[in-house]
């Protein structure tokens, strides 16, 4: 299979899995739960941070395929694609603490029930944590979709109306991110998912379509220009 079909697939099963563990995520209650209720639930937190990290290895063998494909000599794509490899590093750190750390956090608060301050504190702290790595990898990706779709328009070999929505989406959640307008709680970071999902099954699909432009097995002078 060429790269550009593999880039594809892998684009579209990062994509995915980040769709999958939003649509997972359990989200915080106010009212106490006993232990095996919480066991239970604890399973599905553990199951859903745990494939979003999965995700993650597929998410940037994909971006490397696109990055292939729209690089130039002005290197905007290689930048788009370490900027976005940041942002996959932060959100590898943001689900472990969340449903790795913060799991084990709140078995042990239910278990010294009362829960002192503590604990309480110490679970803060965990979900500051996870804030600041997931506003990271928000901005991170963001950026790297902005800089992948000037690339789109500016070379033309995948859909240009991907490009003016991947140049709309990035600013426009990086502005309200910033601004306190969208916050990353369970429904505000996974509408930043589904929306950035969209652009990357799209741009998966139309890499897995596009042609790798070899002849013979030596690559042509459009090649060495994207």
């Amino acid at each position: 299979m060429k790269d550009n079909r593999l880039g594809g697939v892998a684009l579209i099963l990062g994509a995915v899995s980040g769709m999958i563990t939003m649509s997972l995520h359990p989200v915080a209650g106010a009212h106490p739960i006993t232990p095996e209720q919480f066991e239970k639930l604890a399973t599905l937190m553990v199951g859903v941070h745990v494939l979003a990290i999965a995700g993650v290895p597929f998410s940037f063998l994909g971006a490397l395929a696109l990055t292939r494909r729209l690089d130039s000599p002005g290197r905007v794509a290689i930048a788009g694609l370490v900027i976005y490899g940041l942002g996959l590093v932060a959100i590898v750190i943001a689900p472990a603490m969340s449903g790795l750390v913060g799991t084990e956090i709140i078995r042990k608060m239910i278990a010294s029930a009362p829960a002192n301050e503590q604990w309480r504190t110490l679970m803060q702290y965990n979900f500051m944590i996870n804030q600041a790595f997931a506003r990271i990898f928000v901005v991170a990706s963001c950026a790297a979709i902005v800089f992948w779709s000037l690339m789109i328009i500016k070379t033309r070999v995948l859909s240009v109306v991907t490009g003016i929505y991947g140049l709309l989406l990035g600013p426009a959640v990086v502005i309200a991110v910033i601004t306190g307008g969208l916050s990353l709680d369970v429904h505000g970071f996974g509408l930043i998912v589904f929306g950035q999902a969209i652009w990357f099954i799209v741009v998966g699909i139309s890499l897995w379509r596009s042609e790798e432009v070899f002849s013979s097995g030596v690559p042509t002078a459009e090649s060495q220009m994207i």
